[in-house]
């Protein structure tokens, strides 16, 4: 983004950085340079003095644009650029202005006159997906001068993202379909497996043009977005939030480390079994998306295992046992088999500090992760205590696991939160308590459920789900009485190892993700 004059100098070496880190062209978005001969002058240096290809950009304020205040002369602006010889690699124009303004089109027309300039139609809804978007990229395509045809719209789910790809397989020509905001991230991502001409990303976090850009360092390094092609399986996290979830960030590195040929990309999809239901079997369905493989993240745990039965998949034992999944394999006849690696995840740190056997734990939650959880302790001969904030549910957990373990276990629900006097060797939280981006960050789930921090000692092991942060409030608060505890990391590096070993078939590179761990 060029606002004035002034900034010409360092919005070139922006650029220079760019080209420095691997990007292939620069959008000059000029909203702010196209009032004066100042501001012409400004962008031929601009465009001249470009260290890559460009597409040139002044975008209408209806559709995005930015240069509020003043009158734009877009006209002007293109033919002082045409006088000077001074061709950018494309101009992008609103198809609705293009159609509408003669004098804009004339303007252009004498850029794109030789085949060193290429015309972008465009459009772009940043409330929703057009209502009649058929209708408006079938005029774009019939246009004589388009070289590229653009659509992006605000993604309402990642249904419209799996839209988005449907119009690149199905292009008359060259195109880019961006689907925008979290639900159209994978869009981003996976543009050049569908043939799409160009993904835009921003040299910084803070730099963004569009809702959901994703970083030029982020596209590159941890999407590995130039390794993506047609046959590259996809992985997903899925669940609400997931923005959070260092999941992408282990698996590609473990792709990139292990040669395979696959990418994670975020799947948020919001609470709900319909628009789980639909989400997925969109993804299954969709012909060349190639879904290999999902880690499913609340509140789906439960959707996932259930989803699987009623399409005639396998549920492993452990999902038999626990009730829910944490893991979508997806196998290459396209039958689905549903895992849960949540109990690995909280058994296998826990043993390392402390015998299970006999031991007294505190669970905090009664979601799907705290039912693996449970489950997994009580077979390790630990006695369970869950506390909850919704009784109904921990009374449904309880009585559930009892049953599907046949009655021979030591797990009962507890009110009023855990206190000092009730003997517990150990304390575990398996809520979103004191998750960034989650619905309390800044809570403790042991003062939330009505405990006490007393119980809180040396002798007492602090396991904490949550692992972003690592520092939660939770685990602050073991730390300063001392307290031996597991942060979220261990389990969580845990369970993804298994995860990576089913849909790979090999053992995940710990050592490379404990690098990468905050």
């Amino acid at each position: 983004m060029v606002e004035d004059p002034v900034g010409v100098e360092s919005a070139l070496m922006a650029a220079g950085a760019a080209a420095g880190k691997g990007a292939n062209l620069v959008e000059w978005r000029v909203d702010g340079l196209c009032e004066d001969e100042a501001g012409f002058k400004a962008c031929r240096f601009l465009v001249e003095q470009s260290p890559l290809p460009c597409i040139l950009t002044c975008r209408i304020e209806e559709e995005g644009g930015q240069a509020f205040g003043i009158e734009p002369d877009r006209p002007g602006l293109y033919r002082a650029l045409a006088s000077a010889g001074v061709m950018p690699r494309y101009v992008d124009i609103e198809a609705a202005a293009w159609r509408s303004d003669r004098e804009l089109r004339m303007a252009v027309g004498e850029l794109i006159q030789t085949d060193d300039c290429g015309l972008i139609l465009s459009t772009h809804d940043f409330e929703g997906r057009p209502t009649d978007l058929a209708r408006q990229l079938d005029v774009m395509w019939a246009e004589e001068d388009v070289s590229v045809v653009k659509v992006a719209w605000r993604a309402r789910s990642i249904r419209d993202s799996l839209e988005a790809f449907d119009l690149l397989d199905e292009a008359a020509g060259p195109m880019i379909a961006l689907c925008m905001d979290r639900f159209g991230v994978m869009t981003r991502v996976l543009a050049g497996k569908f043939g799409g001409l160009l993904t835009f990303a921003s040299l910084g976090s803070d730099q963004e043009t569009a809702p959901g850009q994703l970083a030029l360092q982020q596209l590159r390094d941890l999407y590995r977005y130039d390794s993506i092609s047609p046959s590259t399986k996809v992985f997903g996290i899925l669940g609400d939030p997931v923005e959070h979830s260092l999941s992408p960030l282990l698996h590609n590195a473990g792709c990139r480390e292990s040669g395979f040929d696959g990418v994670m990309v975020p799947m948020p999809v919001v609470e709900g079994w319909e628009s789980f239901k639909a989400s997925l079997a969109c993804m299954l369905d969709h012909p060349s998306f190639n879904l290999s493989g999902m880690a499913v993240t609340s509140p789906h745990k439960q959707n996932l295992s259930r989803f699987v039965e009623e399409s005639g998949g396998t549920l492993t034992p452990m999902v038999h046992r626990c009730g829910s999944a944490n893991t979508l394999v997806v196998l290459p006849d396209g039958s689905l088999v549903a895992d849960n690696t949540d109990t690995q995840g909280v058994v296998g740190p826990m043993k390392q500090v402390m015998s299970l056997k006999g031991a007294r734990v505190a669970m905090l939650g009664a979601g799907g992760a705290a039912r693996g959880a449970a489950i997994g302790l009580l077979l390790e001969g630990a006695e369970v205590v869950v506390f909850n904030r919704s009784e109904a549910r921990a009374h449904e957990l309880v009585k559930d696991v009892s049953d599907q373990m046949g009655g021979t276990v030591s797990i009962e629900y507890q009110s009023g939160g855990p206190k000092a006097t009730d003997g517990f060797n150990a304390v575990i939280n398996m809520t979103t308590l004191g998750m960034q981006g989650g619905p309390a960050p800044e809570a403790s789930p042991l003062e939330a459920l009505g405990g006490s921090v007393d119980l809180l000692n040396e002798n007492v092991v602090v396991l904490d789900a949550v692992y972003s942060p690592l520092q939660t409030p939770f685990i602050r608060q073991a730390l300063d009485k001392e307290a031996k505890v597991i942060t979220g990391d261990a389990m969580f590096l845990a369970q993804a190892a298994a995860q990576f070993r089913t849909w790979t078939g090999q053992a995940a590179p710990l050592d490379a993700w404990k690098s990468l761990m905050p």
